[in-house]
């Protein structure tokens, strides 16, 4: 049997056993210093340390607290902006208080300015009515010192006599020689060349009792009846039974006011001149025989030269006057008159536009100054004043007539003015 063969026994010499284990010093200070040089710097790059880190972001101490901090930051911002709404209502109320202050402010205003230009209206009224309480008590004063003079020269005459002796009686007020009448609250001048009055009343039909007032006048005058009223047909019988007063057709045309109604029986705007024709002759037919015609409102017709042209040839075909109450001052009435070769006649004051008696006065002051520069006056009233102007009327007609103005219905002034 063959022996195995040993394995030869490996013997190091001492300097092989230093030389290995210097060899195995320097391997391991290798390994460590390579060891050394590869660790991470700090923690946060440290895969370990960004495990341990997520682990404790999502631990639910973490979560707890973060939520705590979130809801603490809500409520912050809660009080936050629910100051800021608060703040934002305030602000809102002060400014409509501050709105509704300005508007009371404004009122005030307002009401301060009306009450201003009233006062400034009352006190202009109250300068005129000063004026002309200054202006009659001169009057009355010039009138005096002249009657005084007259009185030392030709010796003081006294006494009354009747209106047709050129001297009032003291009823109706007091002469002086100067010519002058001065009454309670008028004065009326001597009549130059024989100054005639024309007294015009408008509006008949309406009533009967108003109209007995002007057909009780103890002097002519006309009046002016408007067709298809409840008492136009007896309105006019009683003026032409009357025997002294004149009868006119008051026909009834459209104003520029469109909103104003001129009453049955009117030309309107959109009439052609054959249907002028037709309801002025109806009108003619129901309130005539009459002497003239004028115009009921219609300031918008009697501006057209046509339309009031056609009103004026009807006139001249049936024999009777017209009479433009000028109630425009753009009427075309005297241009339409002088291409037909027709005379027409105009109104000169209109004596109640007001129910107050000086305006009254101070209209019919107006006539006699129109009536002593032109030879005649046509002054226009109204039925409906009643009594209150036919009163003034009856209480001047006395000193009137003693100062030499004649009476005339406007029929009556063709005889001296007819050219």
């Amino acid at each position: 049997m063959a022996q195995k063969k040993k394995k030869p026994k490996v013997v190091l010499k001492k300097n092989q056993v230093i030389i290995l284990a210097a060899t195995i010093v320097a391997v391991c200070a290798c390994m460590l210093t390579v060891v050394t040089l590869t660790a991470p710097k700090s923690k946060t790059d440290s895969p370990a340390t960004t495990q341990q880190s997520d682990t404790v972001a999502v631990s639910p101490e973490n979560l707890s607290s973060e939520a705590a901090s979130q809801e603490a930051s809500n409520q912050t911002m809660d009080a936050g902006v629910a100051q800021v709404i608060a703040q934002l209502e305030a602000a809102e109320k002060r400014a409509k208080e501050a709105e509704t202050r300005a508007k009371e402010a404004e009122k005030r205003a307002s009401q301060a300015q009306s009450d201003a230009e009233n006062a400034q209206k009352q006190a202009t009224a109250a300068l005129e009515a000063q004026k002309r309480a200054a202006q009659q008590q001169k009057q009355q004063q010039t009138a005096s010192n002249v009657g005084s003079a007259a009185n030392l020269a030709l010796g003081s005459k006294e006494g009354t006599t009747s209106s047709s002796s050129g001297k009032p009686n003291s009823t109706t007020g007091s002469s002086s020689s100067a010519g002058v009448v001065v009454g309670k609250d008028y004065t009326i001048p001597p009549a130059r060349s024989g100054a005639t009055l024309a007294f015009v009343f408008d509006d008949g039909g309406q009533n009967l009792s108003d109209l007995q007032h002007y057909l009780n006048l103890p002097f002519p005058v006309d009046v002016a009846v408007l067709p298809q009223l409840q008492h136009s047909v007896e309105s006019a019988r009683r003026v032409r039974s009357s025997g002294r007063h004149e009868l006119l057709l008051h026909q009834p045309m459209q104003a520029i006011n469109l909103s104003v109604n001129p009453g049955p029986g009117a030309i309107s705007p959109s009439m052609t001149t054959t249907d002028i024709d037709a309801v002025v002759r109806k009108n003619l037919a129901e309130i005539g025989p009459v002497s003239g015609l004028n115009n009921h409102e219609g300031s918008l017709i009697t501006e057209s030269k046509i339309k009031i042209g056609k009103v004026i040839e009807i006139c001249q075909k049936q024999g009777i006057f017209f009479l433009d109450s000028r109630t425009s001052a753009n009427t075309a009435a005297p241009q339409a008159a002088l291409e037909l070769g027709a005379k027409i006649w105009e109104r000169d004051v209109f004596l109640d536009n007001t129910q107050n008696r000086a305006d009254i006065l101070e209209q019919i002051q107006r006539g006699l100054q129109v009536a002593n520069k032109k030879g005649y006056a046509i002054l226009i009233g109204h039925v409906w004043s009643g009594s209150n102007l036919a009163q003034i009327l009856q209480e001047l007609y006395p000193v009137l007539k003693s100062q030499g103005y004649s009476f005339s219905t406007v029929g009556g002034l063709y005889e001296n003015f007819g050219n």
